[in-house]
């Protein structure tokens, strides 16, 4: 049995797990935790990178010793608790929580926190489009790292426009621990400890689902952007999720392939315009969203295609004939269930993607929307101003 023991600091132990630690062969943690220990006088084995090998080391001498694990916080919560139920059964285990650095720090800034968000950045991971993530909530809390450190993520913060208080938690439950109050944008001239907690409070907002935003929100060319309302319905159709990979391809000024973005902030949007013209244009309209996960790929598509992932979403607003020339690179990358919207303007078109999709086994609908809006005229009356019809064709493989 494997004993797995939550860790903060010696003195911090409850009697029966130092019990725990006393009767073990083999101390293993990290250098912080083991230097607790000087007076043991088992094996003693420190985790660190490469980690699996680590592991592998540990899952020899569990064969033969009794082994005690030391892992901060609750090992269950972003902590080692995942990585050793992939190595070992989970009987061979037995856990033995202490209170996480979140449940500390919050106690400390006296703020009740079951509403509260928690995220990790540990590990190098991204700031994707944290400002999305967090939108919803008041309370946030931040494990970091030494790359992701509180004033790098509290400039991140910042430019995505946020404002609110920051409590920055450090070496909790130490004899060095220290407690910071301040507004968010103080924080970036300060220094902290690599050990913390990030707290960030702020004003809750609902996540904006943008679905169809007004053609004057966009940056735009001669009038050459899909419409809102024919937006709208191609986002309904595709089905967006949010750890969704979307491609747009001949994406003009990339008004669907953003607002796929947005609605998938948590995965990756890949817009394909050869035009440098209509790129710019693409790099302008994602300043005024302030998205992370969007890719601009200034290539023709048969170049781009070799580079691009596996989409679980392609909206085709351009570039039929390049697809029909590169058939085999296309349906290559397409996973089983990925769904497929296009759009055209001309009925011959429609029907030649109809006839290409219909022949590699797709299932195929389409549609045509038209659509009017109001105008006013001298005089104090109205009339209804047509836009031009446009077909849609949805496609998947299996049913839609």
């Amino acid at each position: 049995m494997i004993e797995v023991i939550g860790f903060h600091h010696r003195r911090l132990l409850p009697a029966p797990h130092l019990a725990l630690i006393e009767e073990a062969r083999v101390l293993v943690g990290g250098r912080r935790h083991l230097e607790n220990f000087p007076e043991f006088r088992g094996e003693k084995l420190e985790l660190k990178s490469p980690l699996d090998e680590v592991l592998k080391r540990l899952k020899e001498l569990a064969a033969e010793k009794k082994v005690a694990v030391l892992a901060s916080g609750d090992p269950l919560f972003f902590g080692l608790g995942r990585r050793l139920l992939s190595w070992f059964p989970p009987e061979e285990l037995r856990f033995h929580p202490a209170p996480t650095a979140f449940q500390l720090a919050f106690a400390r800034a006296k703020i009740p926190w079951e509403k509260a968000k928690i995220l990790s950045l540990h590990g190098k991971r991204p700031f994707r489009n944290l400002h999305l993530e967090i939108a919803p909530f008041r309370e946030v809390a931040f494990f970091t790292d030494p790359e992701n450190t509180p004033d790098r993520l509290a400039s991140y913060l910042l430019e995505k426009g946020l404002k609110g208080e920051a409590i920055v938690c450090e070496n909790l439950g130490l004899p060095e621990e220290r407690i910071t109050r301040c507004p968010l944008e103080e924080v970036p001239s300060k220094e902290f400890s690599p050990l913390n907690v990030f707290i960030l409070l702020k004003e809750a907002s609902p996540r904006r689902l943008h679905f169809g935003l007004p053609e004057k929100f966009f940056a735009h060319k001669g009038g050459l952007i899909t419409k809102d309302f024919i937006r709208a319905r191609i986002i309904s159709l595709l089905s967006p999720f949010p750890e969704a990979t979307v491609w747009d391809l001949g994406a003009g000024s990339g008004a669907v392939g953003l607002e796929l973005a947005s609605l998938s902030f948590r995965g990756e949007a890949y817009l394909v315009e050869k035009d440098p013209s209509r790129s710019k244009l693409i790099y302008e309209n994602l300043k005024r969203l302030k998205l992370d996960n969007v890719f601009v790929i200034e290539k023709p598509l048969e170049e781009a295609l070799a580079e691009l992932p596996s989409p679980d979403l392609v909206f085709l607003g351009g570039g039929l004939r390049s697809l029909l020339e590169n058939t085999g690179a296309f349906l290559a990358k397409l996973k089983a269930s990925t769904r497929i919207c296009a759009t055209f303007v001309c009925l011959e078109n429609l029907l030649r993607a109809r006839e290409f999709f219909e022949k590699e086994g797709f299932e195929v609908g389409f549609e045509a929307l038209w659509g009017a809006r109001g105008k006013r005229l001298p005089g104090e009356v109205h009339m209804l101003d047509a836009e031009n019809p446009v077909f849609i064709l949805a496609a998947q493989r299996g049913e839609r």
